[in-house]
């Protein structure tokens, strides 16, 4: 980010494992630091990672803190005593950067008004523009490219100081093939090789390569154009899934009293038709104010609902939702939790003492954030922390949860947590990457694309393709369980929600062996254990608060659990197969 941003970036690291004081006898130090031989820094010489290596002897928590002090003091120095020269470089980057931008391939980037989830695209807009990227909003019809595209658009031109962190976001990223030595294996990226913001958050986006002129201004965050409240509404509101921003409704109406319903087929109000999933309110005192003031501050329309329709309605609950919270720090349920935040869900947080001791039945779902079966089960090793943080959750706390859902709860397990429930609860589930050594099969962060079972209650709202982000993540085989005398079950209770697409299945990244061994592989299962079920998110629905186009994934599993008698899929039983 700062060098596309014309700054200079350095990043200075320490490694300190405890504040405890521990001598290292310098012919016990590594050889490597930071990485596996070969791909990490050595120990015994200056190199530019490690300019100045520590030879060993008494290492205190102090000495971290000096090293970080002293490596920032440098930069504070070189810049002040460069100052004007480095200042002067950022404008004749900046400005080179505009050249190539109105020279075009690509001259600009436009948003269109019309998208499937418009909340995201604005989202999109403020992502852009938190990282200093200037952007326009078209205030008229316009062509680009001898596409039509209508008032409302966001225009992101290229000429501009910060191209190279606009493009670097909007475009499909393609990690070089580098090889350790001609004809020899791959050397993969570091770390995250694909992030582009359209693909991983839903939006169209469309590149011109051409000058074009559009009647347009300059604005500063993305305008959130009111919503509409339309049509008689005796019986209530019709409401799209399609919007993330729906899931907030959602719970603001539960959370006010109202009644509120996905609909199991097709809902027609107004002359329009909603897709399956369709959430409909019912009219009750102060829903009107209500359902306005929502479509005023979110953008969202809601259509009146004459009489009561035809289709099956599902009425939802308030979600009672808690999370799994390792005494071992975990970025990812950090993350889940900030998500959940901003939608506005009611979240506790379970500890391991909590699941081992209290009454899960109080909730309707558990959200097990992604966390490797090890961590979870073993925890801080004794020792290592106070008696209270260690032990992770153990053979009791694995049992509770098993429990939980047989008696009729949901435990949601995200990425590496979906090991766990496979290998500890019994489920007919396979994770069918787990022993495909790395050497054939490796992805260290991708986005890779889907298909997604749109008439299945997780996948209420969604776009038929997608993308998922898949940092070294999962895949599932759904296995047939054999009951006594018999060669396989009739019934397979396992519902495939999406799978990883088939073709054209690399988004943007980097990936080693995926057409072999992901391709068509289930990425969201649901399985029934008892009377209550686990889903298996394969891979990251929820990545850093990232992928908004996969949001509804988690979000669906949640407000699903509040109803247990919706039928999984609409139209068919409740099978693996349909898809």
């Amino acid at each position: 980010a700062p060098y596309f941003h014309n700054q200079i970036g350095i990043l200075t690291e320490t490694g300190q494992p405890s504040p405890t004081p521990r001598y290292w006898d310098p012919a016990e130090l590594p050889e490597f630091v930071g990485g596996r031989r070969g791909g990490g820094v050595p120990t015994s010489r200056p190199t530019m990672y490690y300019p100045d290596p520590w030879e060993g002897g008494w290492l205190h928590f102090r000495d971290a803190i000096d090293y970080m002090i002293t490596g920032s003091m440098a930069v504070l120095d070189i810049g002040a005593k460069r100052r004007q020269e480095w200042l002067y470089n950022i404008y004749r980057m900046g400005r080179a950067a505009i050249e190539a931008g109105e020279a075009g391939g690509p001259f600009a980037y436009v948003i269109p008004a019309e998208q499937w989830d418009t909340g995201e695209s604005r989202e999109l807009v403020d992502v852009l523009r938190r990282g200093g990227v200037e952007i326009h909003r078209a205030t008229g019809d316009f062509t680009a490219d001898g596409t039509r595209f209508s008032r409302g658009a966001y225009v992101v031109p290229a000429a501009q100081a910060f191209r190279p962190y606009a493009v670097d976001l909007m475009e499909r990223q393609d990690y070089p093939d580098r090889r350790a030595y001609e004809g020899g294996p791959p050397i993969p990226p570091y770390d995250m090789a694909g992030w582009t913001l359209p693909i991983q958050m839903g939006v169209n986006v469309v590149r011109i390569e051409q000058p074009f002129q559009a009647p347009m201004q300059q604005i500063e965050w993305a305008e959130v154009d009111a919503g509409s409240v339309s049509g008689n509404a005796d019986f209530g509101f019709a409401l799209s899934h399609q919007e993330n921003l729906s899931a907030l409704a959602v719970n603001r109406l539960l959370k006010a009293g109202d009644r509120v319903h996905w609909a199991g087929t097709d809902v027609q109000a107004g002359g329009r038709i909603f897709e399956t999933g369709a959430i409909v309110i019912e009219a009750r005192s102060g829903t009107q104010d209500r359902v306005e003031g929502l479509a005023n501050e979110l953008g969202l329309d809601f259509v009146g609902v004459a009489s009561r329709p035809d289709a099956e309605l599902y009425r939802l609950s308030t979600p009672r939702v808690a999370m799994y919270k390792s005494w071992v720090s975990n970025m990812d349920e950090g993350w889940t939790r900030w998500l959940l935040e901003q939608y506005e869900f009611p979240l506790d947080t379970l500890h391991d003492a909590d699941i081992k001791s209290g009454d899960l039945s109080d909730y309707d779902v558990i959200i097990m954030p992604d966390q490797s079966p090890e961590r979870i089960i073993k925890g801080h090793e004794p020792g290592t922390m106070p008696s209270e943080y260690v032990g992770g959750l153990g053979v009791e706390g694995v049992a509770a949860l098993k429990g939980y859902v047989e008696g009729g709860g949901t435990v949601i397990a995200l990425d590496a947590a979906s090991d766990l429930a496979i290998e500890q609860f019994g489920l007919p589930v396979e994770n069918a990457v787990s022993d495909v050594p790395s050497s054939d099969f490796f992805i260290p962060g991708s986005l890779v694309g889907l298909e997604v079972d749109k008439g299945h209650a997780l996948a209420y709202g969604m776009q038929q393709e997608g993308a998922a982000f898949f940092v070294r993540s999962r895949a599932f085989d759904v296995v047939q369980p054999a009951r006594a005398g018999e060669q396989q079950a009739p019934e397979q209770p396992v519902e495939v929600v999406a799978r990883y697409a088939t073709h054209d299945l690399l988004k943007s990244g980097w990936a080693l062996g995926e057409d072999r061994h992901l391709a068509g592989k289930a990425a969201i299962v649901r399985a029934r254990l008892g009377q209550g079920d686990v889903t298996l998110i394969g891979f990251r629905a929820q990545f850093r608060g990232q992928p908004g186009g996969t949001f509804k994934f988690l979000f669906n599993a949640i407000h699903g659990a509040t109803l247990p008698d919706l039928p999984k899929r609409a139209g068919v039983a409740a099978t693996s197969e349909g898809m």
